[in-house]
């Protein structure tokens, strides 16, 4: 297995910005493209948590002091329904208030005011500690290897004839084996687009893998269909996740 290499994905990756200050959400919004991410900004909290319930963001970017309601609050509503990494803006340097975000979910802390190379850097860093094996290139879990460089899978040594998209969404899964994603959220990191309501893609994506990978030796299903939310992989060790 190689060390870790950044990668950035042709469809630009969605960072959710909540911040007041307009002229450095400008500054942000441009910036973060250069380094392959697109910006959805909001400038109140009320705002914000809407924003991150009703669409998959890959990073929440927060800023502590808001209009209404603060940063601290905020964080607290979104950690209710959701684990995306949130990295914390303040002028605060005080550091209770540091030691305050990240007891309460938040995944980094960055003083205000910062170059934007350092905020790409800390984005960039904390998506490689949470998606840790999407950032490699090869990876392998039980039977399967996942080779990034290629996009491929191997099957005990033999190749998967994937389509891309089943390619994505298998590393995707296998990525962090046992964790549940939503159907919404796989849509948007396969297809780059919204899910409508109506949309089985997942769906039958899932159920190609199925055919093309067969069960686990012991024959237990790869794929967990978690009702009203998605889907997750499960290792073939009695149904237990890899650690």
């Amino acid at each position: 297995m190689t060390g870790l290499t950044p990668q950035m994905p042709v469809q630009p990756s969605r960072l959710l910005l909540i911040d007041d200050d307009r002229s450095l959400a400008a500054l942000i919004t441009e910036y973060c493209g250069s380094g392959g991410f697109s910006i959805t900004a909001a400038d109140t909290g009320e705002d914000g948590i809407r924003l991150a319930q009703q669409q998959y963001f890959l990073l929440i970017i927060l800023d502590v002091m808001l209009p209404g309601i603060d940063g601290f609050e905020v964080l607290r509503r979104i950690r209710y329904s959701s684990n995306t990494p949130i990295l914390m803006l303040t002028t605060r340097g005080a550091a209770k208030d540091r030691i305050h975000g990240l007891e309460s979910g938040a995944d980094d802390y960055l003083p205000k005011p910062f170059q934007p190379e350092e905020l790409l850097a800390r984005i960039q860093s904390i998506l490689r500690r949470v998606h840790p094996r999407e950032n490699l290139a090869s990876f392998t879990l039980g039977d399967l290897t996942v080779n990034n460089l290629e996009r491929s899978i191997t099957l005990e040594d033999r190749p998967l004839d994937l389509t891309g998209a089943e390619f994505h969404l298998l590393k995707v899964l296998l990525s962090q084996p046992g964790m549940a994603f939503s159907r919404e959220e796989l849509v948007h990191r396969i297809f780059g687009r919204e899910p409508s309501g109506l949309d089985r893609s997942v769906d039958n994506l899932v159920n190609n893998l199925r055919k093309k990978l067969g069960a686990h030796a012991n024959g237990k299903d790869r794929f967990k269909s978690i009702r009203n939310v998605g889907y997750c992989y499960i290792c073939g060790n009695d149904g237990a996740t890899a650690p």
